[in-house]
């Protein structure tokens, strides 16, 4: 009878252990797309800084339990190699260690770690601005690169290349010293893991970084993913609007030069952070409503529409999970404080919201049927739609009016225009479907239901209004 309960309780144990491991294994596997597939589902995480020396235990879980919350799965954030490995050959894993066996182990989590940044002792920087320069021994990159893969191969199944090595604030060598650094990390990766992902540095901006990364340096066979960057309208002055292109033209890239590399989007983000008009460098918030944690919230929905729409990205992330306090030290300016789901004591933000409901919302897999859509508006009009087909042959459109619209407006010191804007459009699909639509907001609060009329093989949705600063999310069942 002992031996019954004992081989019960393995058996269990094991089917228990196994299941997380498959579990583990199809989202790494649903973080990769494979060409010419129909129906994709874009995987969604969440980003978050972890710096050792003031991160404790208590802050891990609690994202943790932000994540499980949101419904997501994945989490990017960076291993620091200057953290790790203080002196040459001498690496404290401790914090890690601790870190992987709470958000692996505890919580399930799907981790996808960048490396950086160069210590102190290999770097070609001085002694107090050393850590975004290149190493005197590339090598030795290398070398951290695999006992790090190697220590955590059995929890971890992907592993970034740097971060924004276009930019000066991370990277201080060109081009040709960040491929030479990206071949040997990523030659240790696939020594210590065959099976691992190898994602290519997440790029701020510069696509002619990509393109010469992979025309010029021949860097194709050494990644599987290829990660982008966006902040629009936080420190970039371009409309959320024009991320659309940007992720063209790096898809553009891979098709020409790459090898059916997956595309994502692991670091989007905006903030709720202005002082009168002055959001950043880059950019003024125009109406009184941008730059709120009820917009946040918006622009949240809208950009991670927006990137599923191009059907080009396997995975997006939103950065952060948490603000952090006023004046923390950050590279950047105060957005960085403001960038959060949640407020500085793990209360949901409206962002918070709008990410669960998205997750929700879009948790089968779909197609972008916006070529196959007709929309009557008026001529120059500011709306924009994206309709997709779900694979169950429900139909989800997301509308809204762009908010930055350059030369549309005079610009006021406190950015306190009042959006009036109101645009009826109508929306013909080429497909019958049911009247019974239901429209939400992005926190997935019911809207009045749009006028829904069908016919032999077209479903109209008529004069559907659409007011600024408001964004209309609606399901149309088969």
């Amino acid at each position: 009878m002992i031996k019954s309960v004992s081989v019960t309780i393995l058996l269990s144990l094991l089917v228990t252990v196994a299941a997380k491991s498959q579990d583990n294994k199809f989202v790494y596997r649903d973080l990769l797309k494979k060409p010419n597939t129909l129906y994709c589902h874009m995987a969604v995480g969440l980003c978050e800084d972890y710096p050792p020396e003031t991160t404790a235990p208590a802050k891990i879980e609690g994202d943790m339990k932000v994540m499980k919350a949101a419904g997501v799965k994945f989490l990017r954030f960076g291993m620091g190699w200057d953290h790790i490995e203080t002196a040459k050959g001498e690496f404290n894993w401790s914090f890690w260690d601790q870190f992987v066996k709470i958000a692996v182990d505890k919580y399930g989590m799907t981790l996808i770690p960048y490396f950086c940044y160069t210590p102190k002792w290999n770097s070609t920087g001085d002694t107090s601005n050393y850590w975004n320069h290149t190493p005197m021994d590339y090598n030795e990159f290398g070398k951290f690169v695999y006992e790090a893969v190697s220590r955590y191969k059995d929890k971890i199944k992907s592993w970034e290349i740097w971060n924004e090595a276009d930019i000066p604030d991370f990277w201080s060598g060109d081009v040709k010293d960040y491929a030479k650094l990206l071949k040997i990390g990523s030659e240790a990766v696939r020594k210590a893991d065959p099976k691992a992902i190898v994602v290519l540095a997440g790029l701020a901006w510069n696509t002619n970084f990509t393109y010469a990364l992979f025309h010029d340096y021949g860097i194709s066979k050494f990644v599987d993913v290829v990660n982008i960057h966006s902040y629009n309208e936080t420190w970039s002055g371009l409309p959320l609007e024009h991320l659309y292109d940007h992720i063209e033209r790096i898809s553009d890239i891979v098709r020409q030069y790459g090898n059916h590399q997956s595309i994502w989007l692991c670091e989007v983000g905006y903030s709720d952070c202005r002082k009168g008009a002055y959001v950043s460098y880059n950019y003024d918030a125009k109406y009184k409503y941008e730059h709120t944690p009820e917009y946040q919230g918006n622009d949240l929905f809208r950009t991670l529409t927006l990137i599923m729409s191009t059907g080009k990205a396997a995975a997006a992330a939103w950065y952060r999970i948490e603000d952090l306090p006023v004046g923390t030290n950050v590279i950047g300016d105060v957005n960085n404080d403001f960038l959060g789901v949640v407020n500085t004591k793990f209360r949901p933000k409206p962002a918070e919201g709008a990410l669960k409901f998205f997750v929700k919302f879009f948790h089968e897999k779909n197609k972008c049927i916006d070529e196959q859509v007709t929309i009557t508006r008026k001529i120059g009009s500011n709306s924009v739609v994206h309709v997709f087909e779900n694979e169950d042959g429900s139909v989800s459109i997301v509308a809204w009016l762009q908010t930055h619209v350059p030369g549309t407006y005079e610009q006021t010191d406190n950015g306190d225009l009042r959006d009036g804007r109101i645009e009826n459009i109508s929306i013909s699909i080429p497909m019958k479907l049911s009247t019974d639509a239901v429209a939400f907001n992005e926190l997935g609060d019911k809207l009045a239901s749009p006028h829904v009329s069908a016919e032999f093989n077209s479903t109209v949705v008529d004069s559907l209004s659409l007011k600024g600063g408001k964004i209309y999310i609606i399901r149309i069942p088969k």
